[in-house]
């Protein structure tokens, strides 16, 4: 589960992202930018967010799907999700004219007819991993980093964790504050009130 990331918990940090990637220009950092901003405000898993098609988020108020990790299961069922405003916004500015059926993150070796093909998993994790680069991160960066951005952040807005272990597929909402870090928060928290710390009477 990305167990060495963590999420960015600074959304002030989260904003310099977004823009300092939005101001790059070139093929990559279009791709990035796209991929950030849907990234941390739906966070999709990377092979799905690979998986995505132009008009699926750019055209619609909400976006169905079947996340391939749990489509071999039984009982799997589809997810439906609300498409964040912010997210048709960037699409339709940045996206104008792509057709619906467009991979949204389109391989430069195999883009074009119907042999067209998106980036690979490994792509998006070279592009993330620049990602940090540009942007100054000094905290390890993967695909992982947007999910866990995502859940972390919506989880401190709601408190709702039973969204969370559903949109994520998790066995139990403990599963779930373990991955966006809440846990780990919590435990801190608990370390600097610890019942142990009365050094009354003791030596040094």
């Amino acid at each position: 589960m990305g167990a060495q990331m963590q999420p960015i918990r600074d959304l002030d940090k989260v904003h310099d992202v977004t823009v300092t990637l939005s101001r790059i220009r070139d093929t990559r950092g279009k791709r990035m930018f796209l991929m950030w901003v849907v990234g941390i405000n739906m966070g999709f898993r990377v092979s799905d967010l690979i998986d995505l098609k132009v008009g699926q988020l750019r055209d619609e108020n909400a976006f169905t799907y079947l996340p391939k990790k749990q489509s071999h299961k039984s009982g799997a069922r589809p997810i439906t999700v609300p498409v964040p405003g912010v997210v048709r916004k960037v699409l339709k500015a940045r996206l104008p004219d792509a057709p619906a059926d467009a991979w949204l993150f389109p391989s430069r070796k195999r883009s074009a007819g119907k042999n067209a093909q998106h980036i690979s998993r490994q792509t998006a994790r070279m592009d993330m991993r620049e990602i940090g680069r540009v942007c100054g991160l000094t905290q390890k960066i993967g695909c992982h980093t947007m999910r866990k951005t995502f859940g972390y952040h919506y989880y401190q807005k709601t408190h709702d964790v039973a969204i969370l272990q559903e949109w994520f597929y998790h066995e139990s909402p403990a599963t779930t504050l373990i991955y966006i870090g809440v846990a780990l928060d919590n435990f801190r928290e608990m370390i600097k009130k610890s019942p142990f710390a009365d050094m009354d009477g003791v030596e040094l």
